[in-house]
């Protein structure tokens, strides 16, 4: 498999520079026809927040951008399952992408819940939010 950071990615899904797409979309098709697109599920969180607040795209057409790459034939992501469920709750939920990934991540490892300070992701199963006598 050969691995696809997200500026790579970032071409293939918006194509936005016609020189920089071209040569991403001929690797994409190239690796995913062969070995294989690898994409870690960093590279996930980062293409959520650039297609957000780089490109402005509201959290349906992300949610549909990536899951579509998850789903695609010869990409093969970290953990797919957890990512998709990642995917699912980013796209009813108020937090980032990341935020539930990394819930998940931790949910996978055995570890909960996840403490955090992060009011849009606390309400989430798994997580419990962590406060001080006042913020009550």
């Amino acid at each position: 498999m050969t691995a696809f950071d997200t500026n790579v990615l970032v071409r293939v899904l918006l194509g936005d520079d016609p020189v920089q797409t071209a040569l991403a979309e001929a690797a994409f098709l190239e690796h995913a026809a062969a070995d294989g697109v690898y994409v870690s599920r960093l590279v996930m969180a980062e293409l959520a927040w650039v297609l957000g607040r780089g490109y402005r795209l509201d959290r349906s057409s992300i949610h549909e951008r990536l899951t579509s790459l998850v789903r695609t034939r010869g990409v093969f992501v970290e953990q797919p399952e957890p990512t998709l469920e990642a995917l699912r709750r980013f796209a009813a939920g108020p937090a980032d992408l990341a935020d539930y990934l990394i819930l998940l991540s931790a949910a996978e490892d055995g570890a909960a819940p996840l403490l955090t300070f992060d009011r849009r992701l606390a309400p989430d199963p798994g997580a419990s939010l962590l406060t001080t006598a006042s913020d009550d």
